[in-house]
C-alpha cells in the first residue's frame, strides 16, 4: 500500500545531530511525519542497510567500488520498487544526483531496470506530492538556503525555494552561492577547503539576521554552519515545523 519507497541516504542513517542543533526529529523522522500528514505512505526496505549510491567510491577514483556498488542498488530498488511501479525517493541530494548519473556503470539488465524506474530527490518529492497536500499552520520569519551543487545540476533550485516561501516570510539564496567545497569527506579532513570555497557566501549570510538555514545535505550543512556560525538543517525540518498541528 505504499506510495513510493523512501530511500534515507547513508549519511541520514548514520550522522547525527551537530553541537548547539535544537534537538527535534532527524531528517528521516522529519520525511516519514511529513508522509503521514500529507496521508501518503512511504516504504523503507528492511534489507536497506549496506546499500549506496556509489558516490563515495566514485569522488575518489573508487571505479570498480562504484561499479559494484551503484549495481547492487539499482537490483535492490528493482526488487522494492515492484518493478518500477513505484518511485524511488532519496533525501540527500548528492546521493540523488549520483544515481541518476550512474547508468554508464550499469550492466545491461540494470541499465534496463534503470531506464523503467523514476529516481526522485526527496525536494521535488516534496514540492509535487507533499506540499500540496498539506497545510501551512506557521512561518517563520526569514530564512537563508544553500543550494547544494547537486541540487543545481538537477535544476532543483526553483524547487527548494519554493518551498521556503510557503514556509516563511521571505527567502535568502546567497548571490555567490556555490559550492561549499565539502566534497563528501574533504571539509573533514581539510576544512581549509570549505573555509575557502564559503568565504564569500558566508560573509553574505552573516551580513543579515535570519531565523532559520536550511539545505539538503548534512555534510554540506556542516561546511555552511562552520562558515556562518549558524546551524543549518535539512529544509525537511522547515517544512515539517510548519505544518506541524
Amino acid at each position: 500500500k505504499a506510495d513510493a519507497v523512501y530511500f534515507p541516504s547513508c549519511i541520514s542513517r548514520t550522522m547525527g545531530s551537530p553541537p548547539g542543533e535544537a534537538p527535534d526529529l532527524s531528517p528521516t523522522q522529519a520525511m516519514l511525519a511529513l508522509t503521514h500528514r500529507a496521508g501518503l505512505n512511504l516504504f523503507i526496505a528492511n534489507d536497506i542497510a549496506g546499500t549506496c549510491c556509489g558516490v563515495p567510491f566514485s569522488s575518489k577514483g573508487y571505479d570498480e567500488a562504484h561499479r559494484i556498488s551503484v549495481n547492487r542498488a539499482i537490483e535492490r530498488f528493482w526488487e522494492w520498487s515492484e518493478q518500477g511501479r513505484l518511485s524511488i525517493v532519496v533525501d540527500t541530494s548528492p546521493c540523488t544526483y549520483g544515481f541518476r548519473t550512474c547508468r554508464p556503470y550499469l550492466d545491461p539488465e540494470n541499465q534496463k531496470r534503470f531506464d523503467a524506474m523514476s529516481i526522485l530527490d526527496s525536494i521535488e518529492f516534496a514540492y509535487d506530492e507533499l506540499l500540496p497536500r498539506l497545510t501551512v499552520r506557521r512561518k517563520v520569519g526569514t530564512i537563508a538556503l544553500h543550494p547544494v551543487c547537486s541540487l543545481t545540476k538537477m535544476n532543483l533550485t526553483a524547487k527548494l525555494e519554493a518551498i521556503g516561501k510557503a514556509c516563511s516570510g521571505s527567502v535568502f539564496i546567497p548571490p555567490n552561492s556555490g559550492c561549499c567545497g565539502f566534497a563528501g569527506d574533504r571539509g573533514f579532513l581539510f576544512p581549509e577547503l570549505t573555509e575557502s570555497a564559503t568565504k564569500e557566501q558566508g560573509a553574505e549570510v552573516q551580513a543579515k539576521n535570519f531565523d532559520g538555514y536550511y539545505s539538503s545535505s548534512r555534510t554540506c550543512e556542516i561546511g555552511m554552519t562552520r562558515a556562518v556560525g549558524q546551524n543549518y538543517r535539512s529544509y525537511l525540518h522547515l517544512l515539517e515545523q510548519a505544518t506541524r498541528e
